[in-house]
C-alpha cells in the first residue's frame, strides 16, 4: 500500500472517530433533559443541624453525580442532577425520549427530631441556548413558581413529586423546616390562653322603697255641707273606707289630685259623733304591711236623725 493511501486511510479513520465522538457528545448533550436541585431552609433551629434526603430520580444516561442519599444543613444546596424529562417544553418537539414515560422524579426528606416540615416550594428556569446547552441560570427565590398541576407536595411524608419536568427545565425546590423542639412527627400544642377575669362587681340589692300613708279629714263639728277624708302617701295600691265600721267605698287608684278621698255629705249622717276608718294597702315590693288609719268628727244639732253615708 502506498504512503498516500495509508495517509488517506488514516485521515478517514480520524474523521470517523471524530464524527463518532461528536455523535456521542451530541447524544450526551441531548440526554441532559432537565435538572433537579434541593435547598434547605432552617427556621429557628441550629443552622448546623443536618437533614437527610432520599432522591428517587431517573437520571439521564451518563449523568453525574448519581442521585444518591444526601444531607443538607441550613442554606445548603444539593447537587444539580441531570434527570429524565417527562415532556417537551413549549415550542419544542421530539426532544424528550419516549423511553422514559414513567420517569421517577421524587425527593423525600427524612423526619428530623425537633423540626416540622412547613413548606416545599419549587421554582424553575429554562435553557437559553439549545445548541450550546446553556441554561438560564439556577432558579432563585424570585424565579417563577412551578405550576400546581406540575408538582405534588406531601408535607406529611416530606415528599415532592415533579409530575411534569420539561425538556431543558431547571427546577430547584426549597424545603423549609421550623424548629419546635418536639419529637419528630409531633406538632406543637396550641398556645394556652389565660381566661380574662373581669373585676367582680357586687350588685347592690334593689333599694326597697317603703310605703307610707296619712289620713286627713274633718275634726270637731264641721260647718260645711260636705266633708272629705283623704289618704295621702306613697306606694299605695288600695284604700277601703269605713264609716262607723260600715264599709262605704273602695278605691284602687287615686283621685286626680293624687289623694285617695272619701266625700261625706253632712246632711246624710246622724247628729252626733262618727268615726272614719281607712284601710290602706301597699305594693308588695314596698315591704310595707297594710295599715288602718282613723279620724273622728261630730255633726252638731238634732240628735235623733238616722245616719246615711255616701260613697
Amino acid at each position: 500500500m502506498s504512503i498516500r493511501a495509508t495517509r488517506a486511510t488514516r485521515v478517514f479513520v480520524a474523521a470517523a472517530l471524530a464524527w463518532l465522538g461528536l455523535a456521542l457528545c451530541a447524544q450526551a448533550a441531548h440526554a441532559t433533559h432537565g435538572r433537579v436541585q434541593i435547598v434547605k431552609i432552617n427556621q429557628g433551629g441550629n443552622q448546623s443541624d443536618s437533614f437527610a434526603f432520599h432522591p428517587a430520580l431517573t437520571q439521564s444516561p451518563g449523568a453525574s453525580p448519581a442521585a444518591t442519599d444526601f444531607s443538607l444543613t441550613g442554606g445548603q444546596y444539593s447537587p444539580a442532577w441531570d434527570t429524565a424529562c417527562t415532556t417537551d417544553r413549549p415550542g419544542h418537539s421530539d426532544h424528550c425520549p419516549i423511553e422514559w414515560p414513567g420517569a421517577s422524579l421524587k425527593v423525600t426528606e427524612q423526619p428530623k427530631p425537633g423540626y416540622t416540615l412547613t413548606d416545599i416550594t419549587c421554582r424553575y428556569t429554562w435553557r437559553l441556548d439549545d445548541e450550546n446547552n446553556l441554561y438560564a441560570g439556577q432558579p432563585t427565590t424570585s424565579s417563577p413558581v412551578k405550576p400546581a398541576g406540575e408538582v405534588s407536595v406531601d408535607l406529611a411524608s416530606g415528599t415532592v413529586n415533579l409530575n411534569v419536568l420539561h425538556y431543558d427545565e431547571w427546577v430547584v425546590c426549597w424545603y423549609t423546616n421550623q424548629w419546635t423542639g418536639l419529637p419528630a412527627g409531633q406538632t406543637p400544642a396550641p398556645p394556652k390562653t389565660t381566661p380574662v377575669t373581669q373585676p367582680s362587681s357586687e350588685v347592690s340589692p334593689a333599694k326597697v322603697r317603703p310605703g307610707s300613708a296619712t289620713l286627713h279629714g274633718p275634726k270637731g263639728c264641721p260647718t260645711s255641707n260636705v266633708v272629705a277624708a283623704t289618704v295621702n302617701g306613697k306606694r299605695i295600691v288600695k284604700v277601703t273606707f269605713y264609716v262607723d265600721n260600715k264599709k262605704v267605698k273602695t278605691l284602687t287608684k287615686p283621685n286626680k289630685s293624687g289623694g285617695w278621698t272619701l266625700s261625706v255629705a253632712m246632711r246624710k249622717v246622724a247628729y252626733g259623733s262618727h268615726r272614719v276608718h281607712a284601710k290602706v294597702e301597699f305594693a308588695k315590693s314596698s315591704g310595707t304591711a297594710a295599715k288602718t288609719l282613723q279620724l273622728a268628727f261630730t255633726r252638731c244639732g238634732a240628735s235623733n236623725a238616722r245616719p246615711q253615708f255616701t260613697g
